[in-house]
């Protein structure tokens, strides 16, 4: 029996961690000399004599403090790494002790971000430290840092100082998963955003599930859904999302709401339906009985018999945020949600509640307000089937991307693909391609297609005369370089993807019964994976020369597949 076989550890580290080499050096400032060097690929261990490194010389009163900014090609979540050689004061005392100096990280999901000051167009620490100023040492190897970046301005802060660098690599720290659920089609551009959509969520998914890796690392309960929906579609059953529903519970002692928001309540049990419908696990579903049946109980007393209803607070997304689509957009909400109480009501054998959610949720049907032409509450309403979906979808694709949401791009595109999925096709190429266009390798917490008029790309120094991308936008909590460029609530087009081009439509608890209902739009093939508890269903549609698709498929033992 080793020492650690006695102790006790609160929590099990289920991440890995893996190392990075930086792609490019974007720009260098001050006195610098062999940089390229931190290319090149070297052991990452630090030796008494180490004869390829970079150096970085600051003079007694540099004008302009040694630094360089590195590219690591795409975004992720950790830390960097800094293996240092020497470290010699210029001017030193006699009898002094080999110095140590103090360099200042800043790391940043933009160019423009990396090089900012704390203060500038909100530029922050908030939830985790992106700015930070940390000793260094002679023969040392040191990590730093734990965000969500691509680029890194690592400056010299401390003068009359010379540094020799050997290596300086990412520290990615991630959930080592399986991708089983996969989508291809004849559009490249489409394979890229379900890709980028996937590995968003995917970095999301660390302690528990986040909203953002740089900020907003917390477990945002609507968030979740979009998320979730990502999760079943790519990774299948996964423990840490059970944990992080059971944390949201934990936290939101009834009568109070998850995070504080009556709509958050509303996705929890729209979550824990639709999770359960792909996991079939009702052990889990099982846990919460007491609690779902008390919650929708207590939602439920915010409607009247007329099936109008006043909650609290309306939140739908934060670009409807204090407008006169709230209300309406939650309205939706409410009604899928009611109605997914009434079913889990039933699978708790719980007859009575059933019937009286099933009975509110129809109260609520027959009211329609007005959503002012916000996308996001339309899309909500249709979904719930208040709208005509031939009418709505005229009205969703008339303006393209304009008005999209990240947030609520599922619903959005989703209730736009009902009767124009060629449209809906289109508007997700120029909303989510506007991104990948300016240098994106994640999705963001916000975006507004008016953005990129005479906009920078984010992965180079804003030239004179255009727009920052970054520090220039954003709203509400999320303005300037606060706003998030990594958001998992952005990862809506895997599940739209998979559901309506390949058409995998979930009929019945588990994945038992698969409805394949495929819409090819303007494409000639798709094909994909999609992960059910028995197996991995594939798929496969072509359009055929009369026009129609000829659809294949190969299901696991157990899995019904009907073609709707």
């Amino acid at each position: 029996m080793s020492f650690l076989d006695s102790v006790k550890f609160q929590q099990r580290e289920e991440r890995i961690k893996q190392y990075l080499m930086p792609q490019r050096i974007v720009l260098t400032t001050g006195k610098v000399k062999a940089v390229s060097t931190l290319l090149k690929e070297k052991d990452l261990q630090i030796d008494l004599y180490e004869p390829v490194t970079a150096v970085l010389k600051n003079g007694p009163r540099p004008r302009t403090k040694a630094g360089i900014l590195l590219d690591f090609g795409f975004e992720f979540h950790g830390g960097i790494r800094i293996l240092s050689s020497w470290v010699r004061n210029t001017k030193p005392t006699p009898g002094a002790t080999l110095p140590d100096a103090l360099i200042r990280i800043s790391f940043g999901e933009s160019v423009s971000e990396a090089m900012s000051e704390l203060g500038e167009k909100g530029a922050c620490n908030d939830h985790s430290p992106r700015v930070m100023t940390v000793p260094i040492a002679t023969l040392s190897d040191l990590e730093f840092g734990q965000t969500g970046y691509r680029f890194a301005y690592i400056q010299l802060a401390s003068p009359a100082t010379e540094w020799h660098i050997k290596s300086i690599v990412g520290s990615f720290v991630y959930r080592d998963l399986e991708y089983k659920g996969s989508f291809e089609c004849s559009d490249p551009l489409l394979n890229k955003i379900f890709d980028v959509s996937a590995y968003t969520c995917h970095l999301n998914m660390q302690n528990l599930l986040w909203d953002g890796i740089k900020r907003d690392r917390l477990v945002w309960v609507g968030d979740t859904h979009p998320e979730m929906m990502t999760i079943r579609t790519v990774f299948g059953h996964n423990a840490m999302l059970d944990e992080s529903l059971r944390f949201a519970r934990r936290h939101a002692p009834i009568p109070n709401f998850m995070n504080g928001m009556p709509s958050y309540s509303l996705w929890w049990l729209l979550i824990l339906h639709d999770y359960y419908m792909a996991t079939g696990d009702k052990k889990f579903l099982n846990e919460h009985k007491k609690y779902v049946l008390a919650l929708a109980d207590h939602m439920a007393s915010f409607i009247h018999e007329d099936g109008e209803h006043e909650l609290p607070d309306y939140f739908l997304d934060w670009p409807t945020r204090n407008t006169e689509a709230a209300k309406p957009g939650v309205h939706g909400l409410f009604i899928l949600t009611m109605r997914a109480c009434a079913e889990m009501a039933e699978w708790y054998k719980a007859p009575a509640e059933a019937a009286r959610y099933a009975a509110l949720a129809d109260a609520m049907a027959k009211h329609c307000p007005d959503c002012a032409g916000y996308k996001q509450a339309i899309a909500m309403q249709t979904l719930a089937g208040l709208r005509d979906a031939a009418a709505t979808a005229k009205e969703l694709t008339a303006d393209g991307a304009k008005g999209m949401s990240t947030f609520m791009s599922y619903y959005i595109l989703k209730a736009m693909s009902e009767d124009n999925m060629p449209a809906a096709l289109n508007v997700l190429r120029e909303y989510y391609g506007g991104m990948l266009d300016m240098g994106a390798t994640t999705f963001w917490e916000d975006f507004h297609v008016e953005w990129l008029d005479n906009a920078a790309r984010i992965d180079e120094v804003v030239p004179e005369g255009k727009k920052d991308l970054h520090g220039d936008f954003g709203d509400f909590c999320y303005k300037g370089f606060r706003h998030s460029f990594c958001h998992g609530w952005a990862s809506g087009p895997v599940p739209f993807l998979a559901e309506r081009v390949l058409g995998v439509n979930i009929a019945a608890p588990g994945c038992k019964k698969i409805v394949l209902k495929p819409d090819l739009g303007d494409l000639e093939w798709a094909r994909g994976t999609f992960p059910t508890p028995a197996g991995i269903l594939t798929v496969s549609v072509k359009r055929n020369a009369e026009g129609g698709a000829d659809v294949e498929y190969t299901a696991p033992k157990g899995i019904e597949v009907v073609l709707g």
